[in-house]
């Protein structure tokens, strides 16, 4: 019995020192997490400013968007004309902390040559005043029409420079898959692509971009096993499942080139990503494919598209 009694006392004082080591740790841990929850809470947003361009800036933009191009950037066939251009700077405003107002000056049928003829452009410009020039032609007008490819050159730089005389940022886009860009009229249309890019490269201004959605397009399709069947509205415009896959690419494609910011005017000097990121891509491709291409086939498109077949609206 007197052992027992002993050993009471010793387990009693064993138990209060255990209980009072628990206190002490969850005390320590509450402190810590305190602090922790108050470090978080008054963090402000130049913590996010850290991340550079691929962070959201904590105040909105607005910037017009002027897009020009024929009846796929209208966005024909599909059912409410929502082209993978307009698909693609909606999905920007939504996602950056920036909203571009779409302003929609395509031509049904048109082409830079005569739109360049005509003189609308520059008048659009003055009215409209854009941050930014969308330059995205289907070709297959010009392929069509057989537009020589020195004309067609000409025109594309004219616009380009026309619109960096207003002070706007200019990307040049080409244009999604259709049967006629995959099959009988690939060759031609890779030699205008490639007209397009090397008018681009040949400014080398940090605020003209060549973006190459249709190699893009390629590429994807190439990865999924797909054709462009998948996405065939007529012979010459994608349907709508076509608008939706350009538009999403087209909107990767910018946040890699310009990041959650603005799309703006850089000073004359400064390095150029558009150049770097299109002649990445649009001249390594269009070297393998463009110049094989134009050379073997850009004279004869210039002296016309032979296949080239307009399919009936």
């Amino acid at each position: 019995m007197r052992r027992r009694q002993a050993i009471l006392p010793v387990a009693r004082r064993a138990h209060a020192w255990r209980r009072r080591l628990g206190w002490v740790a969850s005390g320590a841990l509450l402190a810590v997490g305190g602090w922790c929850v108050g470090w978080l809470q008054s963090r402000d947003t130049s913590v996010l400013a850290a991340d550079g361009t691929a962070a959201l800036s904590a105040r909105l933009t607005t910037e017009k968007v002027m897009v020009v191009g024929g009846s796929m950037a209208h966005g024909w066939k599909d059912p409410h004309d929502d082209s993978y251009l307009r698909r693609a700077f909606a999905a920007l405003s939504a996602s950056t902390d920036t909203t571009y107002t779409y302003d929609d000056r395509t031509v049904v049928g048109g082409s830079p040559v005569t739109l360049d003829r005509d003189g609308k452009y520059q008048a659009w410009l003055e009215e409209d005043r854009p941050q930014v020039v969308v330059l995205s032609w289907g070709l297959l007008n010009d392929i069509y029409d057989k537009t020589p490819l020195e004309a067609f050159r000409q025109a594309i730089a004219d616009e380009i420079e026309e619109a960096l005389a207003q002070h706007a940022v200019v990307l040049v886009v080409t244009s999604p898959v259709t049967k006629a860009t995959a099959t009988y009229n690939h060759a031609e249309d890779e030699a205008y692509m490639q007209v397009e890019s090397d008018v681009v490269a040949s400014f080398d201004n940090p605020n003209v971009y060549y973006l190459d959605l249709n190699r893009d397009m390629t590429l994807y399709m190439d990865a999924h096993h797909q054709t462009w069947k998948m996405y065939y509205g007529d012979v010459w415009h994608p349907n709508e499942a076509g608008h939706v896959l350009a538009g999403r690419l087209l909107f990767d494609e910018l946040v890699s080139t310009f990041g959650m910011g603005p799309i703006a005017w850089q000073p004359t000097g400064s390095p150029n990503p558009g150049n770097a990121t299109g002649n990445a891509t649009g001249n390594a491709t269009g070297n393998a494919t463009g110049n094989a291409t134009g050379n073997a086939t850009g004279n004869a498109t210039g002296a016309g598209g032979a296949n080239a077949s307009r399919p009936v609206a």
